[in-house]
């Protein structure tokens, strides 16, 4: 996994989640992104089915499950990714879509085949002609226990060039899925939940190192800005290593 890149549209990372994901979901969609990035870097859109192929050994280790229960793990995981929808911004709207249109085990052969839902396509194949993309190892995210740290990492890698990115706080519910969710009505615990969780995770385990401060009008937070920095490949190795 540590040479697969995973490639996709801005407007992708920007998704707005329905639901909230769990770390085992999203990292199958960016295993899946990123194994249409190798397989198809150089082809375009002209296409409506793409399905990806792993063993089962691979797929267990990928997701942090037992492979004698994989099976019954990976079942679960199709059955909810199948059923989660996420929204897209458009130059004339929006576009509501889906992630895979099946997940197949294999017995026989030990192998897991994903389906690729064909609306995403667009936005993970032929970017590099556009330009408007934004690309990191897959490594990256396997490290991190915390889904909305996969998503946070995937926001702030889009403006790592630029060091900073600041979120409006009903933006960021918006992006993480968790705007009817009771648990974060208030900020106090996103800040504990979510802040201060990914910010531990995505310093230790990935190539970024972030940070953070709070943006409030009449002492209510209305948004967050974060400072982001590039590690060094000697200090994310040393941090893979330690996690690991």
């Amino acid at each position: 996994m540590k040479k697969n890149l995973v490639v996709q549209a801005n407007t992708l990372i920007e998704a707005h989640y329905k639901q909230t994901y769990t770390v085992q979901e999203q990292r199958t969609v960016l295993w899946i992104i990123s194994e249409i990035h190798r397989e198809d870097r150089f082809l375009t859109k002209k296409y409506e089915h793409k399905s990806i192929k792993i063993s089962a050994k691979k797929y267990a280790e990928m997701m942090d499950i037992s492979v004698d229960n994989v099976y019954r793990d990976a079942d679960k995981i199709a059955d909810n990714l199948g059923s989660k929808r996420f929204t897209i911004k458009t130059p004339t709207g929006w576009i509501n879509l889906g992630w895979i249109s099946s997940m197949e085990y294999k017995q026989g052969e030990g192998t897991i085949e994903v389906l690729i839902a064909p609306g995403i396509l667009p936005f993970i194949i032929g970017l590099k002609e556009e330009g408007n993309f934004t690309s990191f190892q897959l490594e990256n995210i396997l490290y991190l226990q915390s889904a909305h740290a996969i998503k946070l990492y995937q926001l702030l890698s889009q403006r790592k060039g630029l060091g900073n990115r600041e979120i409006a706080l009903d933006e960021f519910r918006s992006l993480l899925g968790i705007e009817n969710t009771k648990t974060y009505n208030s900020y106090g615990k996103i800040k504990e939940k979510i802040l201060e969780v990914s910010k531990r995770e995505i310093n230790k385990k990935t190539d970024l190192t972030i940070s953070y401060s709070e943006i409030k009008k009449r002492r209510k937070v209305e948004a967050i800005k974060f400072k982001i920095t590039q590690k060094t490949t000697q200090e994310t190795k040393a941090d893979n290593t330690v996690s690991a």
